[in-house]
């Protein structure tokens, strides 16, 4: 739970997100400073070190055991809510850490985060499902393993099913690239 006493002063500023380009430039902005944080390295290794007896939970190189470890931490760690009202709001993988709460577009910024500061590309996907007007929803998809992939697999902890799992009712996607 998050601990008022120890929350730093919230400052607002405002920008203008005319588009899902901007929308996405400005997450991918946040992963990239994040991905330095150690606050996130902190929780990255929090996920990734626990014993099993007398050995790692998740073992080094079980690639994508470390995704879902990573993307389990932020599920239980970090509770999903809609945006202010009437304003689309985008916190840095440090506050949404602090906070602990966030949206899409937070938890985005920090699942990317945590996967690249433990050595994990990422590439940001924006989607519209069936019945809906434009594109509505975000989340990282990461290469395993990390160095030379196999596959490619969605990574959405605001949802409530593992890693790879992606709605089946997407009718128009967009990947982009964080370099």
């Amino acid at each position: 739970m998050a601990n008022p006493d120890q929350m730093r002063p919230m400052r607002v500023r405002t920008r203008r997100v005319n588009s899902p380009d901007d929308r996405v430039r400005y997450i991918a902005r946040n992963i990239l400073r994040g991905r330095q944080s150690p606050k996130v390295h902190a929780f990255a290794a929090m996920a990734l070190t626990d014993y099993c007896g007398d050995k790692w939970c998740v073992e080094p190189r079980d690639w994508l055991g470390e995704v879902s470890a990573l993307s389990e931490h932020i599920k239980n760690n970090v509770r999903y809510t809609l945006d202010t009202f009437g304003m689309d709001t985008y916190r840095t993988p440090d506050r949404t850490l602090e906070l602990a709460i966030g949206d899409c577009d937070d938890m985005t910024a920090l699942a990317g985060a945590v996967l690249q500061a433990v050595g994990y590309p990422v590439w940001i996907k924006i989607i519209q499902t069936r019945g809906n007007e434009d594109f509505h929803h975000i989340y990282v998809l990461t290469a395993v393993p990390p160095q030379n992939p196999k596959k490619y697999i969605a990574v959405d902890p605001t949802q409530n099913f593992g890693c790879g799992w992606e709605p089946g009712d997407i009718v128009r996607q967009r990947i982009f690239s964080l370099s």
